[in-house]
């Protein structure tokens, strides 16, 4: 979050803005403060169990501290993002590649970058787990996997656009990481590459055509994935 600038009148009364270095790395220190709290406590709390009052306690800040740097879920779920992306070498969103070639390859590197930041995801993971509170880096993902499919498989209509994207998104997504590591103890340097091997296969038999056949039932109520029409 960019420092807040504050402003002082000059000699002829028109407003003098500055940041100062000092407000602001003061500032990132309490976010860390919070976050870190805010990641200790979902390590055997529901998210939606613990209080902003807990977090201050945890962090050792007041509780309009905590809601000056974080005013809602979404905030706090956009800040754990932001401090996985940075300290796996990636400030800004996690890159997903708009071509479905080699999507795998992403998946790969993400997984075992995320082993390194493993108690961050984990938070990330449990705090991300309602579609309803979807953090908007999760949703810009999900739109770059679809877009993928779309532009490698243009013969095939919305439907089936949406039913490939939605397999590969959930097989690369850091809920299976997350299972993978803690239900069967494959870190992410093995289940990176198994996960790869996973979607190559699928992408490949779809370029070859062998889709399973599926009913033809209507899009979900509420869905908002356009259709194409079936060429």
């Amino acid at each position: 979050m960019p420092p807040r600038p504050t402003s002082r009148a000059t000699a002829d009364g028109s407003p003098r803005h500055y940041s100062s270095p000092l407000r602001a790395e003061q500032a990132q220190r309490t976010r860390d403060l919070v976050l870190d709290a805010f990641t200790d406590l979902l390590e055997d709390r529901r998210a939606d169990d613990i209080t902003t009052r807990e977090i201050a306690q945890r962090a050792g800040v007041s509780q309009p501290t905590v809601y000056r740097h974080f005013p809602d879920r979404t905030a706090l779920l956009e800040g754990l993002s932001g401090r996985i992306g940075q300290k796996m070498g990636m400030p800004g969103p996690i890159p997903v590649s708009r071509t479905a070639d080699d999507l795998g390859a992403r998946i790969e590197a993400m997984f075992r970058g995320a082993d390194d930041v493993a108690v961050e995801v984990r938070a990330e993971v449990l705090l991300n787990s309602d579609p309803r509170w979807y953090a908007e880096q999760t949703r810009r993902t999900s739109a770059a996997f679809q877009a993928a499919v779309a532009d490698a498989f243009p013969e095939l209509d919305g439907r089936r656009h949406a039913q490939i994207a939605g397999l590969l998104r959930c097989l690369g997504s850091s809920h299976s990481w997350l299972r993978m590591r803690e239900e069967f103890g494959v870190p992410g340097t093995e289940s990176g590459p198994m996960t790869r091997w996973a979607m190559e296969l699928i992408l490949a038999a779809v370029q070859r055509g062998e889709l399973p056949d599926l009913p033809d039932l209507p899009a979900p109520t509420g869905s908002d994935t356009p259709q194409k029409d079936t060429p």
